[in-house]
């Protein structure tokens, strides 16, 4: 794919200038100054040649700028599928196994990120203490991962 979008990228460069190019030659030979002078019948004293308007070029002027910025776009679409390759991947300057997994000593908003599991982490035993209307308490106990965390 980034191969293939480099292409495409060059190639709209290489045709929108050929266009550019191409609509330059194009005005030149239609320049009204220019055919009139061309023109053997103009060439007597006897006759008044006068361009009855001058041609209008501003379709063609707006097809090479959209051509240009198709361009801008394919150039700008090579750094996203440049991020897509394992050229990309490969330059890292460090591993994607050591960034997601962080030392059993790290510890964020006190809860220790390791100790998920029956031995301890977020196990909380006991009583909330709450009395009912009779006077009897009644203990509510928790048991188990009360939060999950997203590890990917």
């Amino acid at each position: 794919d980034f191969i293939v979008t480099v292409v495409f990228s060059f190639l709209w460069l290489v045709s929108s200038s050929a266009w550019a190019k191409g609509l330059s030659d194009v005005k030149v030979a239609t320049d009204p100054d220019e055919v009139l002078l061309l023109m053997s019948a103009c060439k007597q004293q006897a006759n008044k040649c006068l361009p009855v308007r001058s041609p209008v070029m501003s379709s063609l002027n707006t097809s090479v700028v959209f051509g240009y910025l198709n361009f801008i776009l394919w150039a700008g679409n090579i750094w996203f599928v440049f991020k897509e390759t394992g050229w990309h991947s490969s330059g890292q300057r460090h591993p994607a196994d050591a960034m997601e997994k962080q030392p059993s000593g790290y510890n964020q908003g006190g809860y220790n990120q390791d100790s998920y599991g029956p031995g301890g982490g977020y196990n909380q035993q006991g009583s909330y203490g709450q009395v009912d209307e009779y006077g009897q308490s009644q203990g509510y106990s928790q048991s188990g991962p009360t939060s999950f965390a997203n590890q990917i």
